[in-house]
């Protein structure tokens, strides 16, 4: 998979969850993914990291709070879905984030390429807007 970016779009991974979630018009996936993420033991590995965030965008942008990168199609239609910000699928979505953040493969990944600050900036982004 590739990646060209540090925002949670610019990168296959994400780009292929969210367009899979509207192909099926399976809002469930959202709070599955972000229940399974915030549930599992361990280091998350950069794919299961990728799945995760664009769940919590998808959430940002349920509650209008769209992310720049957001894919167009999928954006204009995400009301199609039976799904609704809550305000605890918010607070689920930013621990999801808040554990990618604290220790994750991602995480040491950017560390390693040199662009943690940049990554972390659009994480603390995604959250002030879930929050």
């Amino acid at each position: 998979m590739g990646t060209w970016g540090t925002r949670n779009f610019e990168n296959d991974g994400s780009q292929d969850w969210v367009f899979e979630m509207m192909d099926n018009k399976d809002g469930g996936m959202v709070a599955d993914t972000l229940q399974f993420t915030l549930n599992k033991d361990g280091i998350l590995d950069t794919s299961e990291c990728e799945d995760a965030l664009a769940a919590a965008e998808v959430v940002a942008a349920l509650a209008g709070k769209a992310s720049e990168d957001f894919p167009e199609d999928p954006l204009d239609n995400l009301d199609s879905l039976d799904l609704l910000a809550t305000p605890a699928l918010r607070k689920l979505a930013v621990a999801v984030v808040e554990k990618i953040r604290a220790a994750s493969e991602m995480r040491d990944v950017r560390t390693d390429e040199g662009q943690y600050e940049g990554w972390d900036a659009v994480l603390a982004d995604l959250v002030k807007r879930l929050s």
